[in-house]
């Protein structure tokens, strides 16, 4: 270090401003370069220069510069940008990763309500009494004698609507990636109009 420069570090170690103020505009573009060079944007290397004499400021007693100066703050400006590079790569990957999720998300989305359309369309496309049965079991959640009581037939031929509500809709809806009809109804229905029981 030469003595005009160990006479300025005295001086800010012994907390003059002046000094220091007047070292900062007297190096601030020299620094500002060099960060400017490892980020590529001048709002992020003014902020890396004026973190860097801010934490020489506030810590000046307890660092040692070995060196000089100049060398010491070129390259704790050096090493801030490093990081902030660091950091600003992870930012991205972590935006990157949240917009895959969400468009993922978005995707399934369209594709439950393309399922739920094609479901819907394919109850309203079973026979009268078979509609009834199915609605009242699966929408209603009414039990199988419940709802032979109501519209005065047997269990056993509930069960069948039932059954038959199964094989048609199963048919329409087989194509759903191969998964059992009770999961894909259970998924579209419950997210619809709330709690629903097993349709098996």
């Amino acid at each position: 270090m030469t003595p005009e420069e160990d006479n300025i570090w005295r001086s800010i170690q012994e907390k003059d401003r002046k000094a220091f103020e007047q070292y900062y505009k007297d190096h601030y573009k020299l620094f500002f370069v060099a960060a400017f060079k490892y980020l590529g944007d001048a709002g992020q290397a003014q902020e890396v220069v004026n973190d860097v004499f801010v934490t020489l400021w506030q810590n000046a007693e307890k660092v040692t510069i070995q060196s000089s100066l100049k060398a010491y703050l070129h390259r704790s400006v050096i090493n801030r940008s490093l990081n902030l590079l660091d950091k600003n790569k992870r930012d991205r990957q972590q935006q990157q990763n949240t917009l895959q999720t969400e468009e993922a998300a978005e995707s399934r989305e369209i594709e439950t309500n393309e399922l739920k359309l094609r479901l819907y369309k394919a109850i309203d496309q079973l026979p009268e009494q078979c509609r009834k049965v199915f609605r009242m079991s699966r929408f209603e959640q009414l039990k199988q004698q419940e709802i032979a009581d109501r519209l005065g037939i047997s269990i056993k031929t509930v069960k069948n609507h039932i059954t038959n509500a199964l094989q048609q809709l199963k048919h329409v809806l087989d194509d759903w990636h191969n998964l059992p009809l009770w999961i894909i109804f259970f998924d579209i229905v419950t997210r619809s109009i709330g709690p629903f029981s097993c349709l098996i």
